[in-house]
């Protein structure tokens, strides 16, 4: 079993990457962290094979987080999850050696084709198999994202739905900046459960921030904040 450390400061973005991850046979999720130093600490107390990395976070950033495992030469491998699409980052990243490089947001089937590519290769290596060139050139070449696949819209979102769900949340002039699904499906005329569909998405791109909550017996009613510095990113799919 592969066990993974997820290192996603946005619960709702952790919680998607640990359902994602409970989908792939021979992964388990063994930890999360909100933080470089938590997932630092984590490492520590915790044995890990593999991160899902997230590059946008409070005080350290993932890249930096990446950069101290490599200096304290811990055996842990790496996955970039995140928003993070310059040139600059992505060249970081890969010369430090990720195994792979997801941009946010990305459908549950390239997670699953990045962590079997790399279940793979480490079973290969672990097995201590040697390797032709040719089986080798195979294994270098996979490590490579597919082009243009970051930028497509997940499959059940609706462009035009997605432009009205913006536009409202944009909008917003509620009592507080915070929102439900229920009160954007209802100016924007979609049940509650699209709705999330969508918050999810935006969640992804830190577009919205999240704070659990419950409502009467006991039933989920999250609340939803819009992060107005994050909005060219879901522009991007308009």
């Amino acid at each position: 079993m592969i066990r993974v450390l997820l290192v996603e400061d946005d619960p709702m973005v952790a919680e998607l990457n640990r359902m994602y991850l409970s989908r792939v046979p021979g992964f388990e999720t063994v930890a999360s962290a909100r933080s470089a130093a938590e997932a630092l600490d984590l490492l520590q107390s915790h044995t890990v094979d593999l991160l899902l990395l997230d590059i946008f976070m409070p005080g350290q950033s993932g890249i930096e987080l990446m950069e101290a495992i490599r200096r304290r030469a811990l055996d842990v491998d790496v996955i970039f999850v995140t928003a993070a699409r310059d040139a600059a980052t992505i060249d970081r990243a890969l010369k430090l050696g990720a195994v792979d490089y997801l941009i946010k947001p990305f459908e549950f089937e390239r997670l699953k084709q990045a962590l079997e590519r790399y279940g793979e290769t480490r079973r290969l290596i672990r097995d201590g198999q040697a390797l032709d060139q040719a089986e080798l050139d195979k294994r270098l070449a996979r490590r490579a994202p597919e082009a243009g696949k970051a930028e497509a819209l997940p499959k059940g979102l609706d462009r035009n739905t997605l432009d009205k769900v913006l536009k409202v949340i944009a909008a917003w002039e509620g009592a507080s900046p915070w929102f439900t699904s229920e009160e954007i499906g209802q100016q924007v005329g979609i049940s509650r459960v699209s709705v999330r569909k969508y918050f999810e998405f935006l969640c992804t791109l830190k577009v919205l921030r999240m704070e659990p909550g419950y409502g009467t017996g006991g039933r989920p009613v999250h609340r939803f904040q819009l992060q107005k510095a994050y909005l060219r990113e879901a522009k991007r799919f308009l």
